[in-house]
């Protein structure tokens, strides 16, 4: 198995309410996309972490292989919640994948 963790920051304008619809659509949408690639264990997303965190979202997701990983990352839905729910609010992105 294969843990895939990617974190941000938002964006300084970016207000709260608006941090909390963007967080619950973005795990909405990955949840469907779970629901349809190939290898996808479990998906999670983060949000508010807690305050001792130095990070404002998290993803936090667990894939059968490398190569599901690599499907996932490339799938169209995934791309899609990407550019709708992360590129024009977050920054910083920081990822780690390692093998379970």
């Amino acid at each position: 198995m294969v843990k895939h963790l990617v974190s941000w920051k938002f964006k300084p304008e970016v207000t709260e309410e608006e941090r909390a619809r963007i967080a619950k659509e973005f795990e909405e949408r990955l949840q469907a996309v779970k629901a349809v690639a190939e290898g996808v264990i479990d998906v999670k997303v983060i949000a508010p972490p807690l305050s001792t965190s130095n990070v404002d979202i998290v993803l936090d997701s667990t894939f059968e292989s490398a190569e599901a990983l690599a499907a996932y990352q490339v799938h169209p839905d995934h791309v899609a919640a990407a550019g709708a729910c992360v590129k024009p609010y977050m920054t910083d992105r920081t990822c780690c994948d390692y093998e379970l």
